[in-house]
């Protein structure tokens, strides 16, 4: 019967595990959250600066926030591991927002996040808690193919559908908005009288209307300012400007008017074209709300997408918390499943009866209910830390084990009692070292309980209510299942 329980406890924790809600790694615990804002693409900075100084004027008046470092224009210098600000532009601007403390760091995106997000006419304003995930957006479809066409359709009809799902907000493709652009066509005869090529032609413009060629480095205190040398019209060049602008011929030897060479025509191009491998890749990008948990978010939207129709010859995959759990998690189960290898090589090289070992390294398997439990009550996520936590409750199970079926075998072995009575004085005699030492291991996490770190609480919260539990069944599970091991061993061992 009491088998039996052990068993059942096992079966339960192991489908109270499978049903938790799972994020890799928490948000991290900072007095600061970042705010991204972005325009549409080619928007003046002074439009991009007037919506963040709006931005920036609400933050500063609320009591909690201490202070507002504003990009404008560009992104903020790497300030934490995980969080990479977004390629700059005239579009785009940053906060990093400094606050009075952790828990006015959550009240603020709590409440400025629904209320902002949308506020500002043709801008997205994204409150952004830092996190230990290097995922850029928690949710990430990706559409990849030949026919650009194609991908831009199929996102389209994808990111239609994800708007109307509850919890994602931001929902967005990573095609930006066609550009204005200037196509300059080369004239082959002309060019070729004259010695100009589309290479040459190609750097001579790319200097001075790209990002120009840098001349000298100018220092201002510690940070070095680059000096470049680019045409006065680079930022906004016409057709007439380039018409107009000399080019070298001959070598070098003369300038001549590049519309002497080439046609100069306005055209529109792609504001940004992705490709991952060389492919065509259109993505779909998404935050979730807050209190949304990311995992769950991941599986309801491929639930969608699978459910979809696609044009033929678009392969999908994901990106985001998914594809930073597909990363990852196989590495830290391959960890767990080696350092349950080695506990039960130790076992067997302790012990030198396999079913003895075997019997041990079963026996962990009754920390899932206790696992379960504890995290279920403290209302944390499954993560890698409590990963790192079941490693350190599998240590102390087998501890405790030990303790009991080592002095079982010694009297076994030196008083000749029978298996019954072995683990039965085994069971009453090492029943206080193992509480004591149990309670202990319990008490000796609380602080990190208490603490309410979202990196930290959760393997506490393992280690404390999986000992507790688990001693239980080590003291009632464990000898009852001994005993059924060696039920034919009712005699005592003869001298």
């Amino acid at each position: 019967m009491t088998v039996s329980v052990g068993v059942l406890s096992v079966v339960i924790g192991g489908w109270m595990m499978g049903r938790l809600p799972q994020q890799l790694l928490p948000a991290a615990d900072r007095n600061q959250f970042a705010v991204e804002i972005y325009l549409p693409t080619g928007t003046d900075v002074d439009v991009t600066a007037a919506v963040a100084d709006s931005m920036e004027h609400i933050l500063r008046q609320d009591p909690r926030v201490v202070s507002v470092a504003s990009f404008k224009g560009c992104a903020s210098p790497r300030f934490q591991t995980a969080y990479a600000p977004q390629i700059p532009g005239t579009n785009y601007a940053q906060f990093i927002v400094n606050t009075t403390g952790v828990e006015a760091t959550v009240e603020l995106l709590d409440e400025y996040a629904p209320k902002y997000t949308d506020y500002f006419p043709n801008a997205r304003v994204r409150f952004k808690q830092l996190s230990y995930s290097d995922a850029v957006y928690p949710i990430e479809v990706r559409l990849s193919g030949e026919d650009l066409d194609v991908l831009k359709h199929d996102a389209k009809v994808i990111e239609e559908r994800l708007h109307g799902m509850d919890g994602l907000v931001l929902v967005q493709t990573d095609f930006n908005e066609p550009l204005p652009a200037i196509a300059v066509n080369l004239k082959e005869d002309e060019a070729t009288r004259l010695g100009v090529t589309n290479l040459g032609l190609e750097s001579t413009l790319a200097m001075r209307y790209g990002n120009g060629l840098q001349i000298a480095n100018v220092w201002e205190g510690d940070y070095g300012i680059p000096v470049t040398l680019k045409s006065t019209n680079a930022d906004h060049a016409q057709p007439a400007d380039l018409n107009d602008e000399l080019v070298p011929v001959a070598a070098g030897l003369a300038d001549v008017p590049l519309r002497q060479v080439a046609d100069v025509v306005p055209a529109w191009k792609e504001g940004q074209i992705v490709r991952r491998n060389g492919v065509y890749t259109a993505s779909v990008q998404a935050d979730i709300a807050r209190g949304e948990n990311a995992m769950a978010m991941n599986v309801r939207v491929q639930n969608v997408v699978n459910g979809m129709q696609l044009s033929p010859g678009v392969r999908v995959s994901y990106g985001g918390e998914q594809e930073a759990n597909d990363d990852k998690m196989p590495m830290i189960m391959n960890g767990l499943a080696l350092a349950a290898a080695i506990i039960f090589f130790i076992l067997l090289a302790h012990f030198r009866k396999v079913s003895i070992a075997v019997l041990m390294f079963v026996s962990l398997l009754l920390c899932l209910f206790g696992t379960a439990v504890g995290i279920l009550i403290q209302g944390v996520t499954f993560g890698v830390t409590c990963v790192l936590g079941i490693i350190a409750l599998m240590g102390i199970i087998v501890r405790n084990g030990i303790i009991m079926i080592d002095y079982a075998e010694e009297l076994r072995a030196t008083e000749r009692m029978t298996a019954s009575d072995a683990i039965y004085h085994s069971a009453q005699r090492r029943m206080r070292p193992i509480f004591l030492t149990s309670a202990a291991a319990s008490m000796g996490v609380i602080p990190m309980i208490l603490g309410g770190s979202g990196l930290w609480m959760p393997m506490g919260t393992v280690i404390c209510y999986g000992t507790l539990i688990t001693m239980l069944f080590i003291l009632t599970v464990l000898p009852c299942a001994y005993l059924l091991i060696f039920r034919g061993s009712s005699k005592k061992r003869e001298k």
